[in-house]
């Protein structure tokens, strides 16, 4: 009798691990681009923002990260020519790309890409101490990545910058004096100086930049029925309170650590984004430094 009972434990295992199998080879993937540690220091947070987002849609989907990093403007010309390995990223929203690709309406930063604090080196850690305006900021220039939205955010406002075609060469650049600082957003530049420590970065402690942004979600066009499914699992964890919880036990500590109250805000104006098409009447989806 009990050699009977744990021949049918076993049978039954079988059929569930079966099962199971069979449910994750039919399931739709959704492809993304692999995530490089140092590019995406937070590739966990947008994974399992990802993954709750299926989990909610009440579809089956799969996440299958594509064989290699990409760079922006690479990704989504393969989402909008049809002919590439990706149907998802997650990038700063603009109008050419909600115009291009479907935008999730949910920025899953809270904003917070708009948020920038300069990295400077240790020599001149004192460079940004006396900005207290746009003008005073002027006198500096910027580094950014070449397909980068900010740089035409920084130069609408009438800031110099210098670019680099790739990501990883910033930061040395930044050391050999190329440029004089360097703008990453709140939720970035922490998990950055850890992984690029010798190369005589200072976290600068005086400004932030701000300008109105978002990073979205964006599915190929080919994929309607993708992007409807992730957008109801979104209001789904906005509604369960899943996406707060996500994001503060991600990004609460470097919210925190940003001390923005005791900085000086350096407003921009965000040419690439018309306000109207964001969603800012809804204010539990953004960060503003008033809140708790």
């Amino acid at each position: 009798m009990k050699i009977r009972k744990l021949l049918s434990l076993a049978i039954l295992l079988l059929c569930l691990t079966t099962c199971f199998q069979v449910s994750a080879d039919t399931a739709k993937p959704i492809r993304y681009p692999r995530l490089s540690v140092n590019a995406d220091p937070h590739g966990e947070y947008i994974v399992e923002l990802l993954q709750l987002a299926i989990k909610y849609s009440g579809q089956s989907y799969r996440l299958v990260p594509n064989n290699d990093p990409m760079q922006q403007a690479r990704a989504i010309y393969e989402m909008v020519s049809g002919l590439g390995s990706i149907d998802i990223m997650w990038t700063m929203t603009t109008d050419e790309r909600e115009s291009q690709l479907i935008a999730i309406k949910v920025p899953i930063d809270k904003g917070l890409i708009g948020w920038r604090i300069p990295f400077v080196t240790t020599a001149n850690k004192n460079l940004l101490h006396e900005v207290r305006s746009l003008k005073d900021l002027s006198a500096f220039s910027a580094g950014q990545g070449f397909d980068w939205p900010d740089v035409s955010i920084l130069r609408n406002n009438e800031l110099r910058v210098q670019t680099s075609n790739s990501y990883e060469p910033l930061f040395s650049m930044l050391k050999a004096g190329r440029f004089d600082y360097f703008p990453r957003s709140i939720f970035e530049i922490q998990a950055e100086f850890d992984t690029h420590q010798g190369l005589d970065l200072f976290i600068d402690k005086n400004i932030v930049l701000h300008y109105p942004s978002a990073m979205y979600f964006f599915v190929s066009p080919r994929e309607p029925k993708m992007a409807e499914a992730l957008q109801i699992g979104f209001e789904e964890m906005i509604k369960n309170g899943s996406f707060e919880k996500t994001f503060q036990k991600h990004l609460g500590i470097p919210l925190k650590n940003a001390d923005i109250k005791q900085r000086t805000v350096i407003e921009l104006h965000n040419p690439l984004l018309k306000t109207d098409k964001a969603p800012f009447n809804r204010p539990e989806l953004w960060y503003h430094p008033d809140s708790k």
